[in-house]
């Protein structure tokens, strides 16, 4: 009776005359014969996936994790199987069991983006698409379904963004030219249904305007002066207040934002959940107090020109 060995070279040697039924049959044989063989189980794996029988593939894909617990590859192609399948459901929960393994695989997050996606997880989808292209920058693949992910949320500027992205990479790359002439296509559409004329002139407005321009604010030296000085105050005032929100969004709310986002593609305990959440609020707390201090400065400039124009 032929070995396992020989019956995976076997298998090797009909794939080379790609005869492929044959080399699924001698691998079928290989794993009877051992049932812990993991490369007979991988090869046969791969050939699986590549006659459409997804459902067998993710199967086999699966076991080989099992007799080789370090083989992050074989949880990320059963994944990608289980997405062929459209079990996109068990592809998650798969793809999260190879993240807990290796977190800097592109391809694990691709297939996750793949898998949210369809699950109509679309901000879910965005999150693991952007890690696989932080981890491959050239990931052109995961650049163009990042658009239309986005496209689907009706963000045709991004989409079209990353769609050029795509074809910066490669300028042949079908799938993107076919996705930017459609993100293009559903830009011009929105902004015709909005305007399909032009921007229209309101009569009414305009007339408004020209009263309230041919009035001659009549100030003395020292009202301009202190006019000046007041509008220059509030307005560095406003500055910098600005600036300090867009440092605490930067620092504080993105990070605690992105830190709940990769806690839904991790499996984490009830502690994790608990402290991102706390920050999150936390950053989100100051974040609101800070907005508020620049609308209030906002509104005292307004007040300061309606107090101006009421001199008139």
């Amino acid at each position: 009776m032929a070995t396992a060995d020989a019956l995976l070279e076997n298998a090797k040697a009909s794939l080379k005359d790609k005869n492929v039924d044959v080399a699924i049959e001698h691998l079928e044989e290989a794993i009877k014969v051992d049932e812990t063989h993991t490369e007979a189980h991988e090869t046969l794996a791969g050939l699986c996936f590549i006659v459409k029988d997804y459902e067998r593939a993710a199967s086999l894909y699966k076991r080989v994790s099992v007799l080789d617990p370090k083989n992050v590859g074989a949880l990320i192609n059963s994944g990608a199987a289980l997405n062929k399948k459209k079990d996109f459901k068990e592809a998650v929960k798969t793809l999260r069991q190879a993240l807990g393994k290796d977190r800097r695989c592109p391809e694990t997050y691709y297939n996750l983006g793949i898998a949210e996606r369809g699950l109509n997880h679309l901000a879910m989808a965005v999150s693991a698409y952007k890690e696989a292209i932080r981890l491959k920058p050239e990931f052109v693949e995961a650049i163009s379904n990042l658009g239309n992910v986005l496209l689907e949320m009706k963000n045709h500027t991004q989409a079209i963004t990353q769609f050029r992205k795509a074809l910066e990479v490669r300028p042949d790359f079908k799938k993107a030219q076919k996705g930017l002439k459609k993100a293009e296509e559903a830009s011009y559409q929105l902004k015709q249904s909005r305007d399909p004329f032009g921007r229209l002139v309101n009569m009414d407005e305009v007339e408004k305007k020209n009263q309230i321009e041919e009035k001659k604010i009549e100030l003395t030296p020292q009202e301009r002066f202190e006019d000046r000085d007041t509008v220059h105050k509030l307005a560095k005032e406003s500055e910098l207040l600005a600036i300090d929100l867009l440092a605490q969004i930067k620092e504080e709310l993105s990070p605690a934002v992105l830190g709940i986002t990769r806690l839904m593609t991790e499996e984490k305990n009830s502690t994790h959940w608990a402290q991102e959440q706390v920050e999150y609020q936390s950053a989100f707390r100051r974040f609101l107090l800070r907005l508020e201090k620049l609308k209030e400065k906002t509104d005292e400039i307004k007040k300061h020109e309606e107090k101006i124009q009421n001199k008139a």
